[in-house]
């Protein structure tokens, strides 16, 4: 096999075809770079190069000052060749065509992002071949291409930029009122935009032992014989409805009012019951009530009359800002709200 020499091309671009395009600067919205390498041997014939061994050749570099963009890093101008769940186009509407290169071409892509507080930035990029020579695209080098990337202010969400609606939802064995008598609600938090959309939520702070898990808020006030039962779960599971989904039943659910000693009783929740529901985080709010004794304690995590956490979510939109809020556990009876602090 030939040595690989030099290139007969050197190119990048975005992969949506266009040469400039913003990008958020919070460390998490990724945006795709497309390089096109042509290698050659000695004699300009076109020689082939492994694509593992070609992605260690690459380097994204300053277009001006050729110095390189941190590979994988924390701080400033930083690339990698992963994309992640943020890796989009600020402000790009519709679908775009990739763009396309010319036969005897490799391709490698690399994935920008960059740390708050950066200056726009434009972008060359540098190869080294098998015989150590450094050809590069910039603006003094042999190929004059270039991207050029415009930060915008992450963005912090708060309660004024989010939806947090609810509606009325089945149970599995809510029809049979001869034992329990049970009305389930979804809350659903969703961000309050027409083009933009929660991705993903991290959550914390709630049970998780089996029959349990996601449960928060469980209170059984003295004032009726222990007879009414008020509980709040957080569906913390991704993705979100299919993680839930039960075949048989052709729905999501989850387990709500898990009494197995002493009541023997359980249900279950529909839950993620909207299009998209990986665009949400689904919470369920339960006002469940039995006759004879009351409900029995302890059952499971439940070891008092009220037990609560207060559930911490930080919800990312598709271009990796965030917002952070919390779900009241302690005021369980009223239904479930949402604050900006925690409570």
């Amino acid at each position: 096999m030939s040595d690989w020499m030099s290139v007969s091309k050197l190119s990048i671009i975005l992969v949506s075809g266009d040469d400039t395009c913003d990008i958020y600067a919070n460390g998490w919205n990724r945006i795709g770079v497309m390089i096109s390498v042509a290698p050659t041997d000695d004699d300009g014939e076109p020689v082939e190069v492994d694509p593992s061994h070609l992605l260690n050749r690459l380097w994204l570099i300053d277009y001006v000052t050729e110095s390189t963009l941190n590979w994988k890093g924390s701080s400033g101008w930083c690339y990698t060749d992963r994309e992640n769940e943020f890796t989009a186009i600020p402000g790009l509407s519709g679908e775009r065509a990739e763009v396309s290169f010319e036969d005897g071409t490799q391709r490698v892509t690399f994935y920008v992002y960059c740390a708050p507080g950066v200056s726009p930035q434009s972008i060359g990029v540098q190869v080294r071949t098998d015989t150590n020579d450094v050809i590069k695209s910039s603006y003094n080098g042999d190929f004059h291409e270039k991207v050029k990337l415009i930060p915008r202010t992450a963005v912090t969400y708060k309660l004024a930029d989010v939806d947090w609606d609810y509606a009325h939802t089945s149970t599995k064995y809510g029809g049979d009122k001869q034992y329990v008598t049970t009305d389930a609600w979804n809350y659903y938090l969703s961000l309050k935009s027409v083009e933009n959309y929660f991705v993903t939520f991290s959550v914390h702070d709630y049970f998780t032992s089996s029959g349990y898990d996601g449960q928060f808020s469980s209170r059984i006030p003295g004032d009726n014989g222990r007879d009414d039962f008020y509980g709040g779960y957080v569906w913390h599971r991704e993705p979100h409805g299919s993680a839930y989904y039960v075949e048989n039943d052709g729905r999501s659910e989850a387990t709500i009012v898990n009494f197995p000693d002493g009541n023997k009783w359980w249900d279950y929740a529909k839950i993620y019951d909207r299009s998209y529901p990986e665009r949400y985080l689904c919470f369920s709010w339960v006002h469940s009530t039995t006759g004879g004794n009351g409900w029995h304690i302890p059952n499971g995590p439940l070891t008092n009359w009220h037990v609560w956490c207060h559930p911490k979510i930080v919800a990312y939109d598709r271009y990796g800002n965030s917002g952070t809020f919390w779900v009241d556990g302690w005021q369980t009876i009223g239904g479930l709200t949402l604050c900006e602090n925690r409570p």
